[in-house]
């Protein structure tokens, strides 16, 4: 086994919720060991609570390099506190390459006001939540980033100097799934905002596994 995932979460979501999304991990998994990395104590895997430091990007990442230090296996699998992953996503066998993405990424809006009472999922070109990466080259491009971070970080994204992630400009490989994972924006997360696709086919009422749209947000509301 050369896999091990790596959840990382700020505890800022709803905790009914984000049980929920751990259920689901849990369910869609099989045997993967689970490193866990919060901000509160939570009960998946080897669990390191950091205390509330704060909810930002550098904290995250910050998060995401202890955990990643804690680890043993050649590669890591992203796993994050508002996301759904169907269990091709951590049954996939990665190579030789140092960051694998997965292909088929899904937003779903779980806002209640009004305005937003036409719900579809909505297709997205590629997220850094659902990615496989080697551990030790990840360790290293994480600890060369946060070298300008001595410290954990409160402010948000945008007062960054640099707002680009640790991993903005290295090459990635995609890795397909019939299946679907699922973004889910919930105004809790560091950022409630993201980039899409566009046009009829990356629009949908319908996912596979996953089924509709309305049914889903019902469940996790």
């Amino acid at each position: 086994m050369n896999k091990t995932i790596l959840y990382y979460t700020s505890n800022h979501e709803d905790p009914v919720f984000e049980q929920k999304i751990i259920d689901s991990l849990l369910e869609n998994c099989g045997n993967l060991p689970i490193v866990s990395v919060s901000q509160k104590p939570i009960k998946l895997g080897q669990n390191i609570c950091v205390g509330e430091v704060g909810q930002s990007y550098v904290n995250e990442w910050r998060q995401i390099l202890i955990g990643a230090k804690v680890a043993t296996t050649e590669y890591l699998i992203m796993a994050e506190s508002d996301f759904l992953y169907p269990p091709e996503y951590f049954q996939f066998k990665p190579k030789d390459e140092n960051i694998y993405r997965y292909d088929n990424i899904w937003i779903m809006w779980l806002e209640k006001d009004e305005k937003y009472k036409h719900y579809n999922f909505h297709r997205k070109h590629y997220s850094e939540g659902a990615q496989i990466v080697r551990r030790e080259y990840f360790i290293n491009l994480l600890e060369k980033y946060l070298e300008q971070f001595p410290d954990w970080y409160n402010k948000s994204y945008n007062e960054l100097k640099s707002r680009i992630s640790p991993y903005y400009y290295e090459s990635y490989t995609f890795f397909h799934g019939e299946n679907p994972c699922i973004s889910m924006k919930t105004r809790n997360g560091t950022s409630s905002s993201t980039g899409i696709l566009h046009g009829k086919p990356n629009i949908s009422k319908n996912l596979p596994y996953w089924g509709n749209v309305n049914d889903l947000r019902s469940k996790f509301l």
